[in-house]
This record gives structure tokens, sequence and C-alpha cells, in this order.
């Protein structure tokens, strides 16, 4: 019967071989997409607010700032459940005796 924490280490040691190499790549490019979703988002909205407070060009680059904002959040999150799903070990089997 194998510990939460061999079995941790033991996935930790496929994921270095290769097992699901191009699952936690694309999980990476996730992470970085959503840095630069929230970047564009947090760096769009003060100018937005700085060159023209009045109008419709304020609306669409605070909408705009607002929906880079809550996709790079959305984004994130989802990297950070795959990532959990990925690094979690394998699930423990019962004893002998009870498996059909």
């Amino acid at each position: 019967m194998s510990t939460w924490f061999e079995r941790y280490q033991r996935r930790k040691r496929e994921l270095a071989q290769g097992v699901d190499a191009d699952l936690v790549r694309s999980n990476r490019r996730r992470y970085k997409l959503a840095f630069v979703l929230l970047g564009a988002g947090f760096l769009l909205a003060p100018v937005t607010m700085t060159l023209n407070p009045e109008g419709i060009s304020h609306q669409i680059g605070f909408v705009l700032a607002m929906l880079l904002i809550i996709s790079g959040l959305a984004t994130g999150r989802w990297a950070s459940a795959e990532s959990a799903f990925l690094s979690k070990p394998d699930p423990e089997y019962p004893p002998r005796i009870f498996r059909k």
C-alpha cells in the first residue's frame, strides 16, 4: 500500500519521462496566454481612461479591457485546474480481496 506522497512522486517521474508531455506543454502555453491577456487588459484600462474619457472610444476601450481581463482570468483558472489534474497522483487501489 503506497502513500499519497509516493504516488505523487511517481506521477512527477512519469511526467519528467514524457508521459502526457504534450498536455503539460499545452497547459504551459495556456498559462502564458492567460498572463498576456491579463497584462493587455490591465494596460489597456488606464490607457483608455487617459486618452479620451468621453465618447464611444472610451466605452469600446473599457469593454475591451474588461473582456481581456475576464478571459485572462478564465484561461488562468482553466490552466490551474488542468495543472492540478495532471499533477494529481493515481488513485490508491483497494486491497486485493475487494477487487473483482
